[in-house]
């Protein structure tokens, strides 16, 4: 990620995140920190901790708002609905491995998910829709996105900020 002010990870107030004088072409939303942190620099590219629920901060900075979103959540019911609450503030933003292909792809690495929303989710796309369905019909299954095997994730994360 491009260095702001010599640093490469911070934290600050919306308020604050909202005045920073950067354009990026491309801004990562992801849901955990951890995958987040695990990103190489790209030029042109900002990654934003969602930061779950709270991710409707993220849609409303300004700089994001004039770039080229992606989200990446997990694949449960939850990363689903944060996606669609995010859908709020930019209603066209892509999911990136947030398919059934990709959870099909991974059944070894699924687990339960203890506490799965039920929310009527209508800002997802028919793909993610078939994905929501799939992971209810598989007994409330979840693919987090860290355990996406890194190499997977990273392939999908360089062509998604790739030029276009």
């Amino acid at each position: 990620m491009p260095a702001i002010g010599g640093l490469c990870d911070l934290a600050a107030p919306e308020t604050q995140l909202a005045q920073l004088p950067i354009a990026p072409a491309v801004v990562l939303i992801l849901e955990n920190l951890e995958s987040m942190l695990a990103l190489p620099p790209w030029p042109g590219v900002v990654a934003v901790h969602g930061s779950g629920y709270d991710v409707d901060a993220a849609g409303r900075l300004p700089w994001v708002q004039a770039a080229r979103v992606v989200y990446w959540g997990d694949l449960d019911s939850h990363g689903f609905a944060i996606l669609h609450r995010l859908r709020f503030w930019l209603p066209d933003v892509p999911s990136l491995l947030m398919d059934e292909q990709t959870l099909l792809d991974h059944r070894d690495l699924w687990v339960t998910e203890p506490k799965p929303t039920r929310a009527v989710l209508d800002r997802l796309t028919p793909g993610e829709n078939a994905a929501l369905a799939r992971l209810r019909a598989e007994g409330d299954v979840r693919l987090e996105q860290e355990r996406i095997p890194w190499s997977v994730a990273l392939a999908a994360l360089e062509g998604a900020v790739a030029p276009r």
